[in-house]
């Protein structure tokens, strides 16, 4: 991926606050020959000719397969994104599962990466109270703003949920 990056005035190459990856047009390209190769190469799936199956959360028969699912995980702060995977998903209740083929991509991609953690400061806020100060990272991993609010789920003394909502 492309940085961009501005020059100071000793002609020293210094990231920007903000360094983002540039995508240009020819990774674009680039992506969607990949897809086209991906579709027109893969041999039939075991699972290719499921439909109206049950499904086994909702217990309707929606279960059917599909071509369009993603995969989405945040490894070692990298969001990784993988699309145009196939499996089966139910249309009632949007469960889903991936097929062997696409399992086998989403291991390639994310199989030695780790998943890992921030570590956080903890400090007072006033009135008796804690706060907790999230890196830089996280908050644009998981686009938290300052107006967004939590629900935090103890699981034991020492492990907790932050889910956003």
């Amino acid at each position: 991926m492309q940085k961009t990056k501005n020059m100071n005035p000793k002609n020293e190459d210094v990231p920007k606050a903000a360094d983002s990856p540039t995508i240009t047009q020819e990774m674009v390209t680039e992506t969607n020959i990949e897809i086209a190769k991906r579709r027109a190469g893969r041999r039939g799936s075991p699972i290719e000719n499921v439909v109206d199956a049950t499904c086994h959360v909702c217990g309707s028969g929606s279960v059917s397969f599909v071509d369009d699912l993603a995969f989405e995980v945040v490894l070692t702060g990298e969001r990784i994104v993988i699309p145009n995977l196939t499996g089966i998903r139910c249309s009632n209740c949007g469960d889903f599962a991936f097929d062997s083929d696409s399992s086998k991509i989403i291991d390639e991609h994310t199989g030695n990466k780790t998943a890992g953690g921030y570590e956080c400061g903890i400090s007072t806020v006033g009135a008796g109270k804690l706060g907790v100060y999230f890196p830089k990272d996280v908050l644009r991993v998981m686009e938290i703003t300052k107006k967004g609010k939590a629900i935090v789920t103890p699981l034991s003394r020492r492990k907790m949920i932050v889910e956003l909502y």
